[in-house]
């Protein structure tokens, strides 16, 4: 079944594409937020593009004829504080030094006001102020307002009136903005952060819209690949999926508390749009990396059905029910500590506040009493210890005395007296059937040998005959070779039963492992020379002594010989090294096997096994087996060791002084 919808590469890119929709969503979200919190945008606006038609720019404007009505009023007050005359110079350096793209004409008892260049009528003035563009007008005469621009009932709430409530009647108010905006002033900064702005609001609405239906669609990919990968059907958890479910929620609410926190802090300082935006795009990655995690381990634990398992209050119910089940056992403990410390608390009192002695006295026997049941729990446990490590050991026929040991020590007592009885069952019914193979390897062994040994008589007797017929002395020579074989064969059984058994006797003496290796390696110079195989000996030049049987260790070397010339590749050589170290001997034997090894080198020393698997040759699987044993009976380690068909076999042997 394909999986590859699943691997590894589409969940990082449908990770990485919701983290891109959701900052989208959010940073535009918080782009509307601000230009609606700045007043720079509002719902009328959403189908206008340009800033003269705008509620900014009406909203700009009426912040300029208030702070002119303001400039006005102190104009003609003629008693000032220190503040209002402070607060005049500004508001005249604002209007009259002829930096501002905010034009006025006012006149009111015959005195005229204005920044308009030239001395001007009230017919020039408002001449002049539709050229410019937009253009506000109030004449008191008539209480009328004209002008285009929009929203007049905006402006015609502020104060104007106020401008005309204490002089005579015949007052005109003119005010315009020069709407190709030739200088640098407030009205001029507002256009140019309207026109940054304002043209992203639609794209970004869009694009909102889209990036919040791509982000679900992500979502849902995320939920249904997480947990799996491109190779099976199994839900892979991860070490977060093991952290107790209210542990996570934990740290949920405390990151979004934290968030909110840290939000609401930031909310009372003030920042540019751009830097909001930065802001909140970092918020938003943080947040979602933490939550998605979060959301993906609640996937994760849904989907392997461990989301009730692993929490805290089902660990807690597990235990409860383990407690239930086992009150048996602890009950009485409980009940023990219970009673013990509502009388330790009820002496104390008594003897810290009233001063009685009794109280003291019995004070001490819970303590005593405590101490003596601590220190009986504490001997149960070391009893336990050491009956264990005896079981260990090998004494399987170790039996605690339970009398000693009282509630669950003494139930955990019967049942280990239960193991150990069934390990000695085993151990006792592996024991007789090694015993009976053994017997019946020995016993068939015999069997074998009695007719063999016709069988080799009668071959001889044959061969003493004058045989004529080719054909017939060739049947004879491969009669002798098999039976010769299975009689070695029988021998060989004979010898595996008496070692596995330990019905074998050693008579151990210095032997000249040197010498020992000279002798068995003549015997074979023939056998090796008719294989087309070169034996290179190493040997010390001074002999070599070690304590062993002189017969079993010429076996132990023969058989390796004997294993050489069967199995090593015919015309290559065969290296037979003898070590002598400080404390040990070693003799190694090193060929190239003819066949391909496919067993272990622990294997090749168990019985009836071989390296040529199509048993080709004539090996019967028992010569490594039997010099192992041999060699670990002798006190000596048997060592095989295999670098691709290079078959290396060592024994080694402490040294005694000769």
């Amino acid at each position: 079944m394909e999986h590859s919808k699943y691997n590894y590469g589409f969940k990082t890119v449908a990770v990485l594409l919701q983290m891109v929709f959701i900052m989208v969503v959010i940073v535009i979200f918080s782009l509307l937020s601000n230009l609606f919190e700045r007043s720079m945008l509002s719902f009328r606006d959403l189908g206008n593009s340009s800033f003269f038609h705008s509620s900014y720019y009406m909203e700009t404007v009426a912040e300029e004829i208030r702070d002119l009505v303001i400039y006005l009023q102190l104009k003609d007050t003629s008693e000032q504080t220190e503040l209002q005359t402070e607060k005049y110079k500004k508001m005249k350096l604002k209007f009259d030094n002829g930096d501002s793209n905010f034009y006025y004409w006012f006149t009111l008892d015959g005195d005229v006001s204005t920044n308009m260049p030239g001395g001007l009528s009230k017919e020039e003035a408002l001449s002049h102020a539709k050229e410019l563009g937009s253009y506000f007008y109030y004449d008191d005469t008539a209480i009328s307002f004209q002008g285009n621009f929009l929203f007049l009932d905006r402006i015609s709430n502020i104060e104007i009136l106020r401008l005309f409530s204490q002089g005579a009647a015949g007052g005109s108010f003119i005010t315009a903005v020069d709407e190709a905006l030739p200088k640098n002033d407030k009205i001029k900064d507002a256009r140019d952060e309207y026109n940054t702005y304002i043209p992203w609001v639609k794209t970004g609405i869009g694009a909102a819209i889209v990036s919040l239906l791509f982000f679900v669609l992500s979502l849902i990919y995320i939920t249904l690949a997480t947990g799996r990968n491109g190779e099976d059907d199994k839900i892979h958890l991860h070490r977060i999926d093991y952290i107790p479910g209210e542990l996570l929620f934990a740290a949920f609410l405390a990151f979004v508390m934290g968030l909110f926190a840290f939000c609401a802090r930031l909310g009372r300082q003030s920042f540019s749009i751009s830097s909001s935006l930065i802001l909140t795009g970092t918020l938003v990655f943080l947040s979602d990396v933490f939550l998605l995690t979060l959301y993906m381990s609640f996937v994760r634990r849904i989907k392997a059905d461990i989301f009730v398992s692993c929490s805290l209050a089902s660990r807690s119910m597990r235990i409860l029910k383990e407690s239930i089940r086992r009150q048996r056992l602890v009950s009485w403990a409980m009940i023990r500590l219970f009673i013990c410390t509502v009388l330790e608390v009820f002496f104390v009192w008594e003897a810290a506040f009233f001063g009685k002695r009794w109280a003291l006295a019995g004070s001490l026997a819970i303590f005593l009493y405590l101490s003596f049941d601590a220190l009986k729990l504490a001997n149960a446990r070391k009893k336990i210890l050491e009956g264990v490590l005896e079981i260990g050991s090998g004494k399987l026929d170790y039996k605690f005395d339970t009398r000693e040991f009282d509630g669950d020590y003494k139930e955990l007592a019967e049942k280990i007296n239960g193991i150990g009885e069934g390990l000695y069952t085993a151990v006792e019914e592996n024991v007789k059937n090694e015993r009976l193979k053994t017997e019946l390897i020995t016993n068939v062994s015999h069997d074998i040998k009695t007719p063999l040994t016709s069988i080799i008589n009668y071959i001889d007797l044959i061969k003493m005959e004058q045989i004529e017929n080719e054909n017939l002395e060739n049947y004879v020579s491969i009669l002798e070779k098999k039976s010769q074989r299975l009689k070695q064969l029988a021998e060989d059984l004979v010898e595996v039963s008496q070692i596995t058994s330990g019905n074998i006797l050693l008579d151990m003496q210095p032997i000249n492992m040197v010498e020992l290796i000279y002798q068995t390696g003549g015997e074979f110079n023939e056998i090796f020379e008719d294989l087309g195989l070169t034996i290179v000996t190493r040997l010390p030049k001074d002999p070599v002594i070690i304590l062993a049987d002189g017969n079993r260790i010429w076996r132990v070397i023969q058989n390796l010989y004997n294993n050489a010339a069967k199995y090593a590749l015919k015309d290559t050589r065969i290296y037979v090294e003898l070590k002598k170290t400080e404390a040990t001997a070693e003799f190694s034997i090193k060929d190239i096997s003819a066949h391909e090894i496919h067993q272990t080198a622990q294997d090749l020393s168990e019985r009836f096994v071989r390296g040529d698997e199509s048993r080709g040759t004539e090996g019967s699987g028992l010569g490594l087996s039997i010099a192992r044993n041999l060699t670990n009976l002798m006190g000596g380690t048997f060592e095989i060791v295999l670098d691709g068909d290079l078959f290396t076999v060592s024994i080694t042997f402490p040294l005694i002084n000769p």
